[in-house]
C-alpha cells in the first residue's frame, strides 16, 4: 500500500515537473520569437532611415558634384550599414554617380 501511495506521488511530481518544463520551454520559444520579430522591426526601421539619410545626403550635394571628405566619410560608413542590413541597389546607384565626385579636403579628417 505505501509502495502504491509513493508511486501515485512521485508520478505525480514528475508529470509536474515535465509539464513545468513544457510550459516554461513554450515561453522562452515565445519570447525569443518575439525578440526577433522585434530586432527584424528595428532592422527595417534603420534601414528605412539609413536610405532617407543616404538620399537626402545624395540630393543635397548632387548639383555641384562634390562633397566634403568628411560627409563623404560618414556616408560611406551609413551605406556600409545599410548594405549589411540587406539595402537594395538603389543607393549603390547613387554611390556609383557619386565615385565620380570631387571629394573635398576640409582637413577634419586626418590622412593616415
Amino acid at each position: 500500500m505505501l509502495e502504491k501511495i509513493i508511486g501515485i506521488v512521485v508520478q505525480f511530481v514528475i508529470t509536474g515537473a515535465l509539464g513545468y518544463a513544457v510550459a516554461s520551454a513554450k515561453a522562452y520559444r515565445d519570447k525569443l520569437k518575439k525578440k526577433e520579430e522585434n530586432e527584424q522591426l528595428q532592422n527595417s526601421a534603420l534601414l528605412t532611415l539609413l536610405q532617407a539619410q543616404l538620399t537626402n545626403i545624395y540630393f543635397e550635394y548632387a548639383e555641384k558634384q562634390e562633397i566634403s571628405d568628411y560627409i563623404y566619410k560618414n556616408w560611406l560608413n551609413m551605406f556600409k550599414i545599410y548594405k549589411a542590413l540587406g539595402g537594395n541597389d538603389y543607393i549603390d546607384e547613387l554611390k556609383h554617380k557619386m565615385d565620380s565626385w570631387k571629394i573635398v579636403k576640409t582637413g577634419i579628417l586626418l590622412d593616415k
